[in-house]
Formats: structure tokens, C-alpha cells, sequence
């Protein structure tokens, strides 16, 4: 008997940010056709825009081929919400860290989506649990929590996060697509962070003190952890390639729920996205960006003068604010 659930064809990723479009890349590089879905014309226009410069990027790389970005591009439908999902049979949730709107999508996509299509959740802070009470109990055991790395065309792995009600067929969907497309997974418990959030996301904000108390410069907290973990990213370029504002929601969201203090966010941190200072998507961060989204070499970037100069304006207070 043929197992319908391992030939799956046709998905929607609801989210085109910078976790969406990478997810949308694999699946479409796995030839599954792909609905990418957004709010606004805008967003996903410039969402498509980047995630052709990414890969032509890896074109000049030697590590794509012209043929290839086309066809995985070819295979991927942009979309501006709401969705119709009808004959979709998974939706990979990947929408902004923040729970009220992951709710309120869940709602609309329970009403929309066919009764026996699969929910894969791509948060890596908020309860799976907790979100899947959004929906009708019918859904329940199709929900899952699917967790990507960033950058999710590079990062073999996934953790897979079961909610108290997942089913046999949610967790047997997630790890055919897993095998498809050449991810291992590590099933993890239910729990703030999981695995890799809570290493990673402790690694950043102690990089972003480190710079930030003056131990040592943005370059170098950089190259010092790429030779010690032998990483391709430093933990502050990581940092500008997920979107500052990202990492702090992540980060307030495990301060809040664990109350650990190398979870609060740290001040420079806070600082720079209240400035509009959110990374590669916005052209600064730690580091300078091209609109095309190229990191400008040492010559060409002058952030780091910037970031000093953010300090000098004021110290951090005892709540840990920054004037």
C-alpha cells in the first residue's frame, strides 16, 4: 500500500520571513510545490526579492546553479493572505514570535485548511500546547512543533516538539518531510527554547555584553567563536542574519518564561532595535548590509565606530535600560 503521507506535493508556508523563505527554499529544492504566503503585497515582493539574492549569491559561490535557483523558484507560489489552502496538505507556520498573532493565524488557518491537513509550528520559544488550543479539538492531534535552524538551507537539523494532544500521522508527516528533505531530527521536549534556542540565544546576548562592556570588539568576538566552535557564523553575524528584533522577542520571551538572567535582553541589544538597527533586513546591525543583502567588507563598514557611540550616550541603568 502506497503511503500517501511520504508523497506529499503541495504545501504552504504561511510567514515569508526570513525563517519562511528559507523553509520555503528547501521544500521547493525537494520539488514540493510551494504557497508562500504574506500580508502585504510589499513584504512578500521583497521577501521573493531577497530569497533570489540569497541564492544568486550561492550561485557565485559555486554552490548553485542557474538552472537550479529557477527551478526551485518556479516551484514557489507568492501569495498575499488570507490563503486559500484547499488541497494543501501541511502548513508550516512561520510567522513572528509573538503569541497573540501566532493564535489568531491558527484560528484562520484552522477554518480554512482542509480537516485532514497537518500543522507543523516553527516557533522556537512558545508552547506548542498552549498555541494548538487556538484551534478545533479535531486539529489538535495534527499539530506539531517543527523547529528550523537558521540558516535553514545549511542547518541539517530540526527539532521536533510533540503538544500534548499530537497524533501518530502529525509526528509520521514530520519526519517524512524530514528524510525528504535531508534534515536530521532531534525530538526535544515541550519546553522554553528547546535545545538549540536556549544555547544559542544565551551565546548572542553574552556576545552582544561582551562588546557591549568593551572586553573586546564586534570582529573579534566573532572570529574568536568561528575557530572555537568552527562555525561558519560568529554569534553577532547570526545575530544580524536572523533580525535583532527577532532575537530580542526570542530572548524576552525566555526571560519571561524561565526567568534566567542570560535571557534578559542586554542593553546594546534593546538599543539598536529601538533604533531600527534589526540586521541584514534593515541594512545595519552589528554589521552594514547592501540592499541586496551582501555584507560590506571592514573598509566599507563603519559600525562599529556607530555601536561605540550608542553607548556613550548614557550608561545602563539598574533595571538594565539604556537613556
Amino acid at each position: 500500500m502506497v503511503d500517501r503521507d511520504a508523497e506529499l506535493q503541495r504545501v504552504a508556508v504561511v510567514g515569508a520571513g526570513t525563517s519562511g523563505r528559507g523553509v520555503a527554499r528547501v521544500l521547493a529544492s525537494a520539488g514540493i510545490e510551494v504557497r508562500l504566503v504574506e500580508r502585504t503585497s510589499d513584504s512578500l515582493t521583497r521577501s521573493l526579492g531577497a530569497l533570489r539574492e540569497a541564492m544568486d549569491r550561492d550561485i557565485g559561490r559555486w554552490a548553485l546553479t542557474d538552472s537550479e535557483r529557477d527551478a526551485i523558484l518556479a516551484r514557489i507560489e507568492g501569495v498575499v493572505g488570507p490563503p486559500e489552502l484547499e488541497g494543501i496538505q501541511v502548513v508550516f507556520e512561520c510567522i513572528t514570535e509573538d503569541r497573540k498573532e501566532k493564535l489568531a493565524l491558527l484560528r484562520e488557518l484552522d477554518e480554512r485548511a482542509p480537516a485532514e491537513c497537518v500543522f507543523l509550528l516553527n516557533t522556537s520559544t512558545l508552547s506548542i500546547t498552549a498555541l494548538a488550543e487556538a484551534v478545533s479539538s479535531s486539529r489538535r492531534p495534527l499539530i506539531l512543533g517543527f523547529h528550523f535552524l537558521h540558516p535553514v538551507a545549511r542547518i541539517s537539523l530540526v527539532e521536533l516538539v510533540r503538544a500534548r494532544e499530537s497524533g501518530e500521522r502529525a509526528e509520521r508527516v514530520a519526519r517524512a518531510l524530514a528524510r525528504r528533505l535531508g534534515k536530521e531530527v532531534m525530538e526535544v521536549a515541550e519546553y522554553p527554547g528547546y535545545v538549540t534556542s536556549r544555547l544559542t540565544l544565551a551565546l548572542i546576548n553574552e556576545a552582544v555584553h561582551l562588546v557591549m562592556e568593551g572586553v573586546a570588539t564586534r570582529d573579534t568576538v566573532d572570529r574568536a567563536m568561528k575557530l572555537r566552535l568552527g562555525s561558519t557564523h560568529g554569534p553577532l553575524a547570526l545575530a544580524d542574519e536572523i533580525g535583532l528584533d527577532s532575537v530580542h522577542r526570542a530572548l524576552q520571551s525566555l526571560w519571561g518564561e524561565l526567568g534566567l538572567p542570560q535571557f534578559r535582553p542586554a542593553p546594546l541589544l534593546r538599543r539598536m532595535v529601538s533604533e531600527g538597527w534589526l540586521g541584514e533586513k534593515s541594512g545595519r546591525g552589528f554589521y552594514r548590509y547592501t540592499e541586496s543583502g551582501r555584507r560590506l567588507s571592514e573598509k566599507e563598514d563603519l559600525t562599529e565606530p556607530r555601536l561605540t557611540r550608542l553607548l556613550e550616550t548614557g550608561d545602563a541603568d539598574g533595571e538594565g535600560r539604556v537613556p
